[in-house]
């Protein structure tokens, strides 16, 4: 069985209004911050197992300290996979005059998943 592969990888980092300048550098993938809403976008695209791990450097310069830290929102999915374990055995269909090909194709999406940073 083939290692799974994490496919679609995006953080999303909203910063405080008391960030003036913002300078990213990732290892992998591309990151996009707009000054004007303070939120930066890291697309990483596809994580495999043996791969390095990304990684996102940050230099920051604050106006004053901020009141709490962000709360980072992360995307991902993982093609022909299930993690709930729900799977299809039959199909029966009724009133076709075809026979239907039961073909099953299982994704996992990673819907509201936010990491609160200390």
């Amino acid at each position: 069985k083939a290692p799974l592969v994490v496919e679609d990888v995006a953080v999303t980092i909203p910063f405080p209004k008391v960030v003036k300048t913002a300078n990213l550098s990732v290892t992998q993938g591309s990151v996009v911050y707009d000054e004007v809403s303070k939120i930066a976008r890291w697309t990483i695209g596809k994580l495999e197992v043996r791969s390095a791990k990304p990684q996102l450097q940050a230099t920051l310069q604050l106006n004053e300290k901020p009141e709490a830290n962000p709360n980072l929102a992360l995307h991902w999915k993982i093609p022909l996979a299930s993690v709930s374990g729900l799977t299809v055995n039959g199909l029966s269909l009724t009133g076709e005059s075809y026979r239907p090909y039961k073909g099953v194709r299982n994704i996992t999406r990673s819907g509201k998943f936010h990491i609160r940073c200390n």
